[in-house]
């Protein structure tokens, strides 16, 4: 008797037997339930997959499990018989016809092979895409439009171009030959008068599409070629940088606007940076370009500034600070040394024109006023007196301002926006007080749309040109602008969220004393 063989009749044996037959199914393996086995966990695996697709954003390419059909709108195709994969997908596709389509169709050859007249090939209008049949349905339509104009007697032309302004009506003229016979070129040599300047540079701006390499002189009223296109960037006012060569350099004075003490905006680069935002990038430079951070060499301001267009308007944002003297150590000529430039007693900050009427600069001393003094030990204090002070010895450096310096300030007249914060700021050239406390001014200001510096309501408010030398009416800036600031239309494209300060009126009383005024001062 072999003892190593088992003993089916003990109860060891007899178990793992019964065990066996209720954990294993009886049923005969075949093909069929292979097959099936399979299926199910191929499914189960896609499942998986396009979870995991799904969940990082894939979208599945043509030939991929998942892809689906788009037409030429960039619809999904959602047909009784959607494309399977092994329809969509075709190995070794031969790509000769499709290079040899790309070669010929939609060229100059296409158009040499075929027959026509060479007045043809110099019609503007012309479409090599169109079949013959939508080519001469086009051409007679257009033939029924002359035809229709052409029928009208000139007396009513001209009276439709009474009811509408010179620019309009110049651009009437050249649209085509039947309305030029129509209305002659009396309008067109009316743009050239002195008066209806205004007139003349928004017919030009008409033209601005099919220029991209020309800029509009204002001064001129002509289309300079550009010096430099898409080049163009925004220097020191001391450097010489010309973006066209204007004949009449030394006779005009192109519009520009001051940013800060040193800096200044021509208004060409508010031209560069819409047109690029309007019509294409060959027309002008990004707003982005426009921004720049340096440091004043006339005094310790640093300035930064930032552009950006939205619903056809430049914004900009120039933040300025300085290191602030502490409350006690300040006077009235220290403060003037800190804000004001000596030449021309300008903030050295950006303001605009109306700068001098209202709380601008009574808000900036205020704020200067919280800033706490250094700390001083219990030794110091007992030197100077026998009494202890806790708030001295250990001072909050977190300023919050009062309820007069704490709000957003909006000047009435023009579109600019000033918000004033004492913050810390670190110092690099003293090793011992690292972080001190900084005066920070940031302004915001609507440019406009960039089409004239003369009638665009944005800049002359700003500029402070008035009824009588530019010919737009007066700006009320809490009118134009509603509830939503430009500050907060501006930081909510940039970072998302806008300033938390309520916002109030700049000159509350409406004062207007200019240079007479000494609250500036």
């Amino acid at each position: 008797m072999d003892l190593r063989q088992p003993n089916l009749n003990s109860w060891p044996a007899k178990l793992v037997m019964r065990a066996g037959k209720t954990f294993r199914s009886q049923k005969p393996i075949d093909e069929i339930v292979v097959k099936e086995k399979e299926k199910k966990s191929d499914q189960k695996k896609a499942v998986l997959r396009k979870k995991r697709l799904d969940k990082i954003g894939y979208v599945p390419r043509p030939g991929e499990p998942g892809h689906q059909k788009t037409n030429e709108m960039g619809e999904y195709d959602y047909g009784p018989w959607p494309i399977t994969q092994e329809a969509s997908f075709v190995k070794n596709k031969d790509h000769t016809d499709m290079m040899h389509r790309l070669a010929h169709n939609g060229s100059f050859d296409s158009l040499v092979d075929q027959v026509m007249d060479s007045d043809r090939l110099k019609d503007p209008y012309f479409d090599s895409t169109q079949s013959p049949r939508q080519r001469e349905e086009f051409n007679a339509q257009a033939a029924e439009n002359v035809r229709q104009m052409a029928a009208l007697p000139a007396g009513l032309w001209l009276l439709i171009a009474s009811y509408l302004e010179l620019a309009d009506v110049a651009s009437l003229t050249i649209s085509t030959s039947v309305l030029y016979h129509k209305l002659g070129p009396d309008y067109l040599h009316a743009l050239n008068e002195p008066e209806n300047r205004h007139q003349k540079i928004e017919f030009l701006n008409h033209l601005e599409p099919d220029m991209p390499h020309h800029l509009l002189c204002f001064p001129c009223r002509i289309y300079h070629v550009r010096s430099n296109p898409g080049k163009e960037s925004l220097k020191i006012d001391y450097v010489a940088n010309p973006l066209y060569r204007c004949p009449s350099v030394r006779d005009t004075v192109l519009p520009r606007m001051r940013i800060t003490h040193g800096r200044e905006l021509p208004y060409s680069y508010v031209q560069l940076a819409l047109r690029s935002h309007k019509h294409s990038p060959h027309h002008g430079i990004k707003p982005e370009a426009l921004g720049r951070r340096w440091k004043c060499k006339d005094s310790d301001w640093s300035h930064r500034t930032q552009y950006i267009v939205v619903d056809g308007h430049l914004l900009m944002r120039v933040v300025s600070q300085c290191i602030a003297p502490p409350a006690p150590a300040q006077t009235e000529t220290s403060l003037r040394h800190m804000l004001y430039d000596r030449e021309e007693y300008i903030p050295f900050f950006s303001v605009c024109s109306h700068w001098r009427d209202g709380d601008l600069l009574p808000m900036c001393k205020c704020a200067l006023s919280h800033v706490p003094a250094p700390p001083r030990s219990y030794y110091q204090q007992l030197k100077e007196a026998p009494k202890l002070s806790r708030s001295a010895a250990n001072p909050n450096f977190i300023v919050q301002g009062c309820d007069d310096c704490r709000p957003a300030r909006r000047c009435p007249e023009c579109p600019s926006e000033y918000l004033i914060e004492t913050v810390m700021m670190e110092d690099t050239k003293d090793p011992i007080v690292r972080f001190k406390h900084a005066l920070r001014v940031t302004r915001w200001s609507d440019l406009g749309d960039g089409k004239s510096p003369y009638t665009s309501p944005e800049w002359a408010a700003i500029k402070g040109l008035t009824a009588a030398n530019s010919g737009v009416e007066a700006y009320d800036s809490f009118s134009h602008i509603g509830r939503r600031a430009v500050a907060g239309i501006f930081e909510s494209k940039v970072c998302g969220h806008i300033p938390g300060q309520r916002m109030v009126s700049m000159n509350p009383k409406n004062e207007k004393y200019g240079e007479e005024g000494h609250g500036w001062y």
